[in-house]
């Protein structure tokens, strides 16, 4: 089995209990790297995702603690004074990572070399990237919002999605699926999942009932993250139209 770790997905929690429980020999462990250019052939692939406004806010909220690595090039870009841990700080910092124009300040960097900046939003990218051997070829030939997320549909290899929202059902079922071996045991492994909590669970700003979300921060972020919305679920009734122009930039 092979684990696409999506950053910010709930991805610490899951590799540890994968390398606690599954049995299968860890043949290498690199954080959000992409699949070599020839997966062996009936490899399962398991991803993680999360509703991409979530993310955003615990990227924000990260980036304040200075922490991780999108915090570290958007302030090498000189905009390191968007992580004031303010509502406003954060909608100017919405709009920045959701404007193609500062795809050059985003991590990582191939999302600006791609070219695909105009057409995903950064967080779709990163799925995308880890979701298909030699993704970044096809992503490069992406055209349009609608395009991209047709061609991941034709190149993914991703058989089963855990919901960061569900993680814990998610990966239950996971463990009851019979072409996968736990140790000791299924049963202990289940056992295991129900008992602990998730770890490295970081603080968010949005915690405080003070730190109030833009109205329209949904709308927007479905607006580029269309591949989150119409291909992982993540509309909340707010599913983006595939024919509208992306509008990305607040109303405020």
């Amino acid at each position: 089995m092979a684990y696409l770790d999506v950053e910010k997905s709930g991805s610490t929690y899951v590799s540890r209990f994968l390398r606690d429980f599954l049995d299968d020999d860890e043949v290498s462990f690199r954080k959000h790297v992409e699949l070599e250019d020839r997966p062996p052939s009936g490899r399962l692939h398991v991803i993680s995702v999360r509703d991409p406004l979530e993310s955003y806010l615990s990227l924000y909220s990260y980036g304040c603690q200075h922490k991780g690595g999108l915090a570290g090039s958007v302030r090498a870009a000189g905009l390191g004074h968007l992580y004031d841990g303010t509502p406003a700080g954060f909608d100017r910092w919405l709009d920045v990572v959701l404007d193609p124009a500062y795809a050059g300040a985003m991590n990582p960097r191939s999302y600006q070399r791609s070219g695909v900046a105009e057409h995903a939003g950064l967080l779709s990218y990163r799925v995308a990237r880890l979701s298909s051997p030699r993704a970044r070829r096809w992503i490069r030939r992406v055209t349009s919002p609608e395009d991209f997320v047709a061609r991941y549909r034709e190149h993914t290899v991703v058989d089963v999605v855990l919901h960061n929202e569900t993680l814990t059902e998610d990966l239950e079922a996971l463990v009851q699926r019979e072409d996968l071996a736990w140790r000791p045991s299924r049963d202990v492994a289940l056992e295991a999942l129900r008992a602990q909590r998730r770890l490295n669970t970081s603080r968010r700003l949005d915690d405080d009932a003070r730190f109030e979300v833009p109205e329209d921060a949904r709308r927007r972020v479905a607006a580029r993250e269309r591949l989150l919305t119409e291909v992982f679920g993540y509309d909340d009734g707010h599913r983006s139209s595939t024919t509208d122009p992306i509008q990305a930039r607040s109303s405020a």
